[in-house]
């Protein structure tokens, strides 16, 4: 999120129809893993696969029945789930039915192949259901791009958001083309951003790490000729909350309407993890980590303990306020031997409503954190 609103100058396709979108400033991904997302969003919740041991096994028994994909086929929609240039663990998410039971994950390595796909289901008369994924921005994908090859990995990453941006603007340019843009909706929406190792090495691994705010926290927009009002929507939301509405999206008459007139629910806090409850954590590579998230704060506990930021001023997770504080007998006590020797501007930051207000936070979040993880 603060990559793509930062560097706005790789992003000039996106930013126009963002700007023509209704943008959710407060939105979260539930995972840190592409395909743990997808799995959430196509059946709208977080449980078809928290049994799992790796990203390989296909469970015995599946605690939903349907896939959004799954519902609109039902309806007449032509459904297909597109993915370049390549899902890692692609071919056993066909196996465990990851986009539905009725419904294909399609990969192709060859970009040309996956545009002429989507250009081919768009000339038809039925009415369809995309799931487009672009992961070449993921650092080990991007070689797929031509002649990058000799390029330093400082640079390459911007190649891989500005090929992305590139790819949105050639689709949108199809659907205007069969003046399909009245009628149809477009969600946008990031499956998880990178951190390149400032919360540890984990051997090299970028993401599938523990959720901080700089990897759920990304982008969402929805583009829908029939809403009235663009800009921007600080409602709370996440990735589960997307197949609902689709679902009220496309129940909506043929009329203007606004946001509210979906009466999506209000959340207090969203959830998100960066493994499946059945996976093992790897020590000093994949360690397992659980959050909850209300737009202001962050409260996480994983292997390595419980950690909590205020993300609208640490937006990247750096300073864990709990690191001031001691946990004793279930209560939270101001760390005073770190505090005596703490002056200057950290006074004006940790006075005793802070103290009060990290304290009230962390006891209401903590429950909730443990409820979540023990659903």
């Amino acid at each position: 999120f603060v990559n793509y609103r930062v560097n706005k100058s790789l992003f000039p396709n996106l930013s126009f129809w963002e700007n023509k979108s209704l943008s959710f400033s407060n939105y979260y991904s539930t995972a840190t893993s592409t395909l743990m997302v997808v799995g959430d969003l196509m059946y709208g919740g977080m449980f078809q696969y928290e049994i799992c041991e790796d990203m390989n096994v296909i469970p015995k028994k599946y605690y939903y029945e349907k896939s959004l994909f799954d519902i609109l086929k039902e309806q007449g929609y032509e459904t297909k789930a597109l993915y370049y240039p390549d899902a890692g663990d692609g071919k056993s998410a066909q196996k465990r039915k990851l986009v539905g039971f009725q419904s294909d994950l399609d990969i192709t390595l060859d970009y040309e192949e996956y545009i002429s796909e989507i250009n081919r289901i768009l000339k038809k008369e039925k009415p369809f259901a995309l799931m487009l994924c672009n992961t070449i921005s993921n650092v080990s994908l991007n070689h797929y791009i031509q002649n990058l090859y000799f390029e330093s990995g400082l640079d390459r990453w911007k190649k891989g958001y500005e090929f992305i941006d590139s790819c949105i603007g050639e689709i949108i340019k199809l659907l205007c083309e069969e003046g399909l843009m009245k009628n149809t909706t477009i969600i946008f929406y990031g499956d998880h951003g990178d951190d390149y190792f400032t919360h540890g090495n984990h051997e090299g691994l970028t993401h599938a790490i523990e959720p901080y705010a700089n990897l759920i926290h990304t982008p969402f927009w929805i583009y829908d000729n029939r809403l009235v009002e663009n800009g921007e929507c600080k409602d709370l939301i996440c990735t589960i909350d997307i197949k609902n509405i689709v679902e009220m999206l496309l129940k909506m008459p043929d009329i203007r309407f606004s946001w509210h007139d979906l009466h999506i629910p209000l959340q207090k806090y969203v959830f998100a993890r960066n493994a499946y409850a059945a996976q093992p954590e790897r020590s000093g590579s994949f360690n397992k980590g659980y959050c909850v998230v209300d737009g202001k704060f962050l409260l996480m506990a994983s292997n390595n303990g419980l950690e909590l930021y205020d993300i609208e001023m640490d937006v990247e997770c750096h300073n864990n306020l709990l690191n001031y504080f001691i946990y004793k007998d279930k209560l939270l006590h101001l760390n005073q031997e770190l505090n005596s020797t703490m002056r200057f501007h950290y006074r004006y930051i940790f006075n005793m409503n802070t103290i009060r207000q990290i304290r009230q936070v962390f006891y209401y979040y903590r429950e909730r954190l443990y409820e979540e993880v023990q659903k």
